[in-house]
């Protein structure tokens, strides 16, 4: 072999080594799976598979509205509702909402990604490259159908969905049959965290939607909003607590982390000796109910039963 041709010999065996291991680490980014279909969506366009098999959600409404659909998701939001939250106990979770663990999402291979458009715009990018990614977004928490009609879509259980939507729709006819009257004055108050402030769902937040579904009234201060156009709930200070008067009070708390949730519970402690509390009409006719957080934001089929089984239980009892 002379001089020349080992030379080119052994270039060629370096360039052949060189190739294989750039195959070997070079990062691959998502590519699209072969079988799917344009989404549309908020932040663009995405292939999604025709048969989603590990759909991780960001959020606790797409969360629910996969329950709703008989879907478990394979990776969630660590901040669900609570009943949400124990219906899956065994789902990984992957970070707070707003501050998603990418590596943990990584980590569970999943073939679609579901989350709130203003909660993952910062990360679309990086969860694109991990999965397909769709967003949705809702402006008010009573446009509740519009989304859970988007995931059916995504999930190509359209039909599926309008049957979960036309049962919803049967019940509330029935409990309407059973509304009496005059209607309900029903009053949704939420206690904060923050010290020396109660929070007031307004007809257009999920809880609202539903009982105007219904045809009960809501107390002048709260009977105000659009679907579709925020703020959904209202804040008020212990000076003006009339407002939270109603023939009936739903009262809920809620926390997005233990800390938050803990905070919120020693405020409806102090809540309860307040003699302006004490003074309203609901209070003193012991027509004060403890409820859900997901009367103000349950946001899926899924919770739209539990406000069904919580109007039947206090309200409709209130009426007879």
């Amino acid at each position: 072999m002379t001089l020349k041709t080992w030379l080119l010999h052994g270039l060629l065996v370096v360039l052949v080594a060189m190739g294989a291991i750039a195959c070997q680490t070079a990062p691959t980014a998502n590519s699209a799976p072969a079988d799917c279909r344009m989404v549309s969506h908020p932040l663009g366009e995405t292939c999604v598979p025709l048969q989603p098999r590990r759909v991780v959600t960001l959020d606790h409404t797409t969360a629910g509205n996969l329950l709703s659909l008989g879907v478990t998701p394979a990776g969630v939001a660590n901040n669900l509702l609570p009943q949400i939250a124990e219906l899956i106990p065994d789902v990984p979770r992957v970070g707070q909402s707003d501050q998603i663990n990418l590596e943990a999402l990584a980590v569970l291979q999943p073939d679609l990604i579901i989350g709130n458009a203003w909660e993952m715009e910062g990360t679309y990018d990086k969860l694109s490259a991990i999965a397909p990614t769709v967003a949705f977004e809702m402006q008010t928490t009573a446009a509740w159908q519009r989304p859970f009609r988007f995931h059916g879509q995504v999930l190509g259980l359209e039909a599926e969905a309008e049957a979960v939507l036309g049962q919803y729709r049967q019940r509330v006819a029935a409990l309407s049959n059973q509304r009496g009257e005059p209607p309900v004055q029903v009053s949704l108050v939420r206690v904060m965290a923050q010290s020396g402030q109660i929070g007031l769902y307004l007809k257009n937040c999920f809880g609202g939607s539903i009982l105007a579904d219904i045809g009960f009234e809501r107390p002048p201060s709260q009977n105000e909003g659009t679907p579709d156009q925020p703020p959904f709930s209202k804040l008020i200070s212990r000076e003006a607590m009339a407002q939270a008067n109603g023939d009936v009070i739903l009262l809920s708390t809620f926390g997005a982390t233990p800390e938050i949730a803990a905070a919120a519970e020693a405020e409806l402690d102090r809540l309860k000796i307040d003699p302006l509390w004490r003074s309203l009409k609901a209070v003193q006719q012991n027509q004060v109910y403890s409820v859900g957080h997901y009367w103000g934001a349950g946001n899926s089929p899924l919770a739209a039963e539990w406000v069904l089984d919580d109007v039947e239980q206090y309200l409709l009892q209130a009426t007879s």
